[in-house]
């Protein structure tokens, strides 16, 4: 082969290799290409699926969550249906058939489209009126049956007052209601509960009307909200608790006849089970011995109480005054009496307290009680200078701060008498033969003494009013952390109404009776099943609810609201719920209300949508009274926002509201004179009375027992709290608003309930409680209060100096302003 064709040989060897080559990666591309399209096809797919499905997943989830949304929904999905020509309607036939032109707040409140309201309402700001339209609107232009629609008020006079002005105004549109008619639409939360119960049981009994149903049945629109203060309540009672060194409760049990002076039906089962429980549980007889003779021991008092110059001016005094009051005991208050036979004398001073700088005379140690006695008694040393008694008060206020030792104190011959039985009492218990014991005693946060069994009832309304079971709580409460925190007579209270109360339930349950605590809890959200029986044009009252007052709602009405509404929902009937209310005027926490179902109404009451509105013109009262009232609230945590603004006559009254600090006691002679004065100035009369309202019903009594005064009957006396809702041209406030308790037992049961600390919210709510009585007045106010140093009342929270305030005189008399300097600011 020749050279030449070796090389074209090979180079055709060479270009065959690389048209291969060429060809095969053209044929490879192809290949992989098309390979690739595939699986990148198959890729896109499966990926496209895996989105579909993760979408898919999604949506389901959603609806899912939207459904649950949905099934938490107490009300309507749709709007109220107030579209812009019934609006205009019915803001023309207002004006046209009444005469009134409400301001634009109130036209918002009027005529809310949201299925779920609620209304930030001050003091003042025309609310009933507003809430009166409301009802018309949904009735006569959304066609709303009034038996679909419930309002509910919290008072007897604001339900009286709410009847007549609903008659009155639909009255306007030639609507005739009677007064049944319109009772049956302006309810009390009991007078609704009680018909639900009645219309599964007519012959159903309530122990708390038992009283009253004696031979008839009361109808359901006749009962009256029984936690109102002042129901069934004598007027030393109208005071809520301040905590463990002073407080009080009011009672919130049976309606009762006033002509009547039998023994409550109530208090007939509750001693029938006290009986049984004593007999037959040991350990609740033990718990009753330690309360019985806990109730013989001196109340404590805050240390604060006790100043050095107290301490000092008692132990100057003490071997002598102590030695002349002993002597007189036993020669002339209680002869044959003092000393009883298990008292044991006391020689030498004892160490009382290790914050005591020296001991004291005692007039006798009582070994089954472990206590020492002191005699008193100030009553029966009357003198013109009053040195005895002066020294016995003394020392008293003393003990009752400082003394780690527990102190029997005797002031009066009932009260040695009363010892005496104590004492036996307690022998024959040793010795297995004792009768079941009736006393009273001052239980924890009790402003005075109650009977056994008042305490034992009332704290277990207060448990149930926060919505939870009373022996599981209470023995929760006895736990090792938890009872760590409780006092000696705490846990002894919670032990024997845990011990108590299931007994106390049997012994209803065995006589067919409820109380109106149990009927709510029976139809509450806790329990759906319970709503089967009842029929849908009984609960279809609930249907659009109208809630005045609704800071002041309990949680255990809060769960039988939802209840309600949530079977109405189930039933095809979601409605609306319309709640007004101020947080800055919630004062019954201590009776187990709280303004967090307010203040959260949107987590509480959940819906498609939520209104809030806000009414802050204030149509009562003047800018100065206002802006004091205001003053008091400043600090205090957790309260909605809002400045009221005066819209009243009053508006630019320029008398500022008048403080007096007086030293010792109230002036209440030159406070005679004021009302005198004030009665005349003001021309009020019976149906427009001037206001004295006191933060307890002492502050007040020693002026309003007067038989015949000179004012007759127009001034009208009563406690801060009875006063909500009322107002007048001139009021006079008496004492401070303060809590400066500890109470531990109800920090624990606040918080077991999800509302944080009780002491805490009793604080705040002192505030308001000042927040009240003063916004009670249109053109003047006075405040006088007796300060205790230490305690960090309202009063003191006033700044003074500012143009809404001013110190006054005894009588009244503003004192004149201290000038105001602007020197040494540059300005002249």
């Amino acid at each position: 082969m020749s050279a030449e064709h070796a090389v074209q040989l090979k180079e055709a060897v060479r270009q065959a290799k690389e048209d291969s080559f060429e060809s095969g990666k053209v044929e490879g591309d192809a290949e992989g290409y098309n390979r690739g399209i595939k699986a990148g096809r198959l890729l896109e797919r499966e990926e496209r699926e895996e989105a579909l499905r993760i979408q898919a997943e999604r949506e389901a989830i959603r609806r899912r969550k939207e459904a649950e949304e949905r099934a938490r929904w107490l009300v309507s999905d749709q709007p109220i249906g107030f579209d812009e020509r019934i609006k205009e309607e019915i803001r023309r036939d207002v004006k046209a058939r009444t005469g009134q032109d409400p301001r634009p707040r109130q036209w918002d409140m009027i005529l809310s489209n949201d299925p779920a309201t609620y209304v930030i309402a001050g003091a003042g700001s025309g609310k009933s009126t507003s809430l009166v339209l409301r009802v018309v609107a949904l009735n006569l232009y959304r066609a709303i049956s009034l038996n679909r629609i419930s309002v509910f008020t919290f008072t007897r006079e604001s339900r009286k007052d709410f009847v007549k002005k609903l008659r009155q105004c639909m009255g306007k549109w030639d609507v005739e209601l009677s007064d049944d008619e319109a009772r049956s639409v302006v309810r009390t939360f009991h007078s609704m509960v009680l018909k639900m119960a009645r219309s599964i049981e007519p012959s159903l009994q309530v122990l708390e009307l038992m009283d009253m149903e004696k031979g008839k049945t009361m109808r359901d629109i006749d009962i009256d909200n029984l936690l109102e203060v002042g129901v069934g309540a004598t007027d030393a009672e109208q005071e809520p608790q301040r905590g463990s060194e002073d407080g009080g409760i009011a009672d919130t049990g049976a309606a009762r006849d006033p002509k009547s002076d039998a023994v409550p039906e109530r208090d007939k089962f509750l001693r029938l089970a006290y009986e049984r429980a004593f007999m037959n549980d040991p350990d609740f007889a033990a718990v009753i011995a330690a309360i019985y003779r806990y109730s013989q021991l001196q109340a404590k008092r805050p240390k604060e109480d006790a100043t050095k110059g107290l301490e000092k001016n008692v132990a100057e005094h003490d071997a002598q005054m102590s030695s002349f009051v002993e002597d007189a005991w036993r020669s002339r208050i209680a002869p044959g009496v003092w000393p009883p036979q298990d008292v044991v004398p006391v020689a030498e001073p004892i160490q009382l307290s290790t914050s005591m700088s020296r001991p004291y005379r005692v007039h006798g140690y009582l070994p089954v009680m472990e206590a020492y006695v002191v005699l008193g008694g100030a009553k029966y040393f009357p003198d013109e200078t009053d040195v005895v008694g002066k020294f016995i008060n003394g020392k008293r206020k003393l003990l009752a701060a400082r003394s780690d030792k527990p102190i029997v104190w005797i002031d009066t011959v009932e009260q040695l008498t009363e010892l005496t039985t104590v004492l036996a009492w307690y022998q024959a218990y040793q010795e297995k033969r004792a009768t079941v014991p009736m006393f009273e005693w001052r239980a924890p946060g009790d402003i005075g003494r109650k009977s056994l069994l008042r305490t034992f009832f009332d704290s277990a309304q207060f448990v149930e009013n926060l919505g939870l079971p009373v022996a599981a709580t209470m023995a929760a409460a006895l736990s090792k952390e938890a009872a760590a925190a409780l006092t000696g007579p705490e846990r002894l209270l919670a032990e024997a109404v845990a011990r108590f109360w299931p007994v106390f339930e049997n012994v209803l349950r065995e006589h067919q009776i409820w109380t109106f605590n149990q009927l709510f809890t029976y139809f509450s959200e806790d329990h759906p099943e319970h709503f089967k029986d009842v029929d849908t044009f009984v609960l279809g009252a609930m249907q659009h609810l109208l809630i005045d007052e609704f800071q002041d709602i309990s949680p255990q009405i809060v769960k039988w609201v939802r209840g309600c509404q949530r079977e109405l929902v189930k039933r095809g009937l979601p409605g609306s719920l319309t709640c007004v209310g101020d947080d800055w005027q919630s004062i019954y926490g201590w009776r187990g209300s709280s303004p967090d179902f307010f203040v959260r109404f949107k987590e509480h009451f959940p819906a498609v949508s939520h209104g809030c509105i806000k009414l802050e013109e204030n149509f009562r009262s003047s800018d100065h009274i206002l802006r004091c009232a205001e003053s008091v609230l400043v600090n205090v945590a957790g309260m909605e926002s809002k400045t009221c603004e005066a819209k009243s006559r009053w508006a630019g009254e320029e008398m500022p509201v008048l403080l007096h600090e007086a030293k010792g006691e109230l002036p209440y002679r030159q406070l005679r004179e004021l009302l005198l004065a004030e009665v005349e100035r003001t021309g009020a009369t019976e149906k427009e009375p001037m206001l004295v309202l006191s933060r307890s019903g002492k502050g007040h009594r020693e002026l309003s027992k007067e038989k015949r005064p000179a004012w007759g009957k127009s001034v009208k006396f009563m406690t801060f709290h009875a006063a909500k809702g009322l107002e007048a041209r001139s009021v006079v406030l008496l004492e401070d608003c303060v809590y400066f308790g500890v109470n531990p037992l109800k920090n624990f049961l606040y918080g077991r309930a999800g509302l944080g600390s009780f002491d805490v919210a009793q604080r705040a709510e002192a505030r308001r409680l000042a927040y009240v009585g003063i916004t009670r007045a249109m053109e003047r106010c006075y405040w006088f209060a007796v300060v205790e140093k230490g305690k960090d009342g309202a009063f003191g929270s006033v700044p003074m100096g500012r143009s809404f305030v001013a110190r006054c005189e005894a009588d009244g008399t503003m004192r004149p302003r201290a000038p105001v300097s602007l020197a040494g600011i540059g300005l002249q």
